[in-house]
């Protein structure tokens, strides 16, 4: 049974907000969004449209009804982020009210992730973490567990892969501990922010 409470569109806002909070001090955001004279809409409609995407391709789920931490996951073969497949879900008008300067560095991580997951993922089953977060003053009372425990239990219930992407150094030791590793280290050139793509085998937290 699952510990985790499915967001629901009304849940969205909430969610949001939870997300701009977690991710306040990313590195890779900071600077996807540094020239934006819109900043804040800009990322309220960002994280809306993972929550849309995965209410209707997977899981949007948060640690309980009051939203302290979220995660959206889906099937790999939902991984790739289709004009259509947004259309589908709801999220593509929130894209389109980015501003161009955003929507280009955004293009310059989506053109390198792509084909990364692709490569890297071949011939594999898998789940996509698209993203997870915990609100900072909360962070450090293993919600960020709770989180992954009911992600890795859903893949490996499937007998499905893990795979995500983190930017930040400090995360892959929290990420290692729930069994994933380290498949490449990137650096996206025209932001100089660096990434780690990261994977897990099904009912194997010790690879």
């Amino acid at each position: 049974m699952s510990t985790l409470y499915r967001l629901t569109k009304d849940d969205i806002p909430r969610a949001v907000e939870c997300l701009k909070d977690a991710f306040k001090d990313d590195p890779l955001w900071a600077e996807v969004f540094r020239d934006d004279p819109n900043r804040e809409r800009s990322l309220t409609n960002f994280f809306t449209i993972p929550l849309l995407y995965g209410m209707k391709y997977g899981k949007a789920c948060a640690t309980s009804q009051e939203i302290e931490g979220v995660a959206v996951w889906f099937p790999g073969k939902y991984a790739n982020l289709s004009m259509w497949r947004l259309l589908l879900s709801g999220a593509l008008p929130y894209g389109a009210k980015m501003g161009k300067e955003t929507l280009r560095n955004l293009a310059i991580v989506s053109n390198q992730l792509g084909p990364d997951r692709k490569k890297l993922m071949k011939n594999k089953s898998y789940q996509y973490l698209m993203i997870i977060g915990v609100r900072g003053n909360t962070q450090g009372r293993g919600l960020g567990s709770k989180l992954m425990e009911e992600i890795k239990g859903d893949c490996d219930k499937k007998e499905l892969h893990l795979y995500l992407e983190t930017e930040k150094e400090e995360n892959i030791a929290f990420y290692e501990k729930h069994g994933l590793r380290v498949l490449q280290k990137i650096n996206f050139k025209k932001l100089d922010v660096p990434m780690w793509e990261m994977a897990r085998e099904p009912n194997d937290d010790k690879l």
